[in-house]
């Protein structure tokens, strides 16, 4: 069986969620986050700090690159890595979106050229898939998290809000879930 691979891929708080059997203490997390408390090992937690960069494609790639090293440390072989990328959010407006579009754009890039095979999900896809609903927020998202893993991620990573990374941990968590509905 091929892991599963759930990518929340934005600019701020990427997180990966590699998993082969959706039980969270068999799961492995990864995200980048510029806050300090955020930086290590939480168990099967990793916060990475996101590296300085001087323009933004030194930014986007040294993000993907910080993917394709999640990626061969979880397994050197492509053909054994079912990956899913959430598809962009049409909420984002003016020269975010722009940005949010080359990143991942670069990214894919990226993937296809070492022949690793990925899915694009739709956020509302996702958020059915975790909730119910299509428009679920953050804290539906998190509270579902709770229940299905019987996991506090805001008391791991010593947090009040379901914000970056919390959100994204989650978001990666479901992105491969809703890969493997599709498979």
């Amino acid at each position: 069986m091929k892991k599963q691979v759930g990518i929340d891929y934005s600019l701020t708080s990427p997180a990966i969620c590699v998993t082969n059997d959706f039980k969270f203490e068999n799961s492995h997390f990864y995200f980048l986050t510029n806050k300090k408390k955020h930086m290590g090992k939480f168990g099967n937690i990793i916060g990475y700090e996101h590296q300085p960069y001087t323009n933004p494609i030194q930014r986007f790639t040294q993000i993907s690159d910080w993917v394709l090293k999640i990626l061969r440390l979880n397994h050197p072989d492509a053909s054994k890595l079912a990956i899913a990328i959430e598809n962009y959010s049409y909420g984002s407006k003016g020269q975010a979106l722009f940005q949010i579009a080359e990143n991942c754009g670069i990214l894919k890039y990226r993937l296809s050229e070492l022949k690793y095979d990925y899915n694009v999900i739709v956020p509302s896809v996702v958020k059915k898939l975790a909730t119910g609903k299509g428009n679920a927020d953050k804290e539906m998202m998190y509270e579902q998290f709770c229940k299905d893993t019987k996991t506090d991620l805001k008391k791991i990573l010593d947090t009040e809000k379901a914000g970056n990374p919390v959100s994204d941990i989650v978001d990666s968590w479901y992105i491969a879930k809703a890969n493997y509905g599709r498979l």
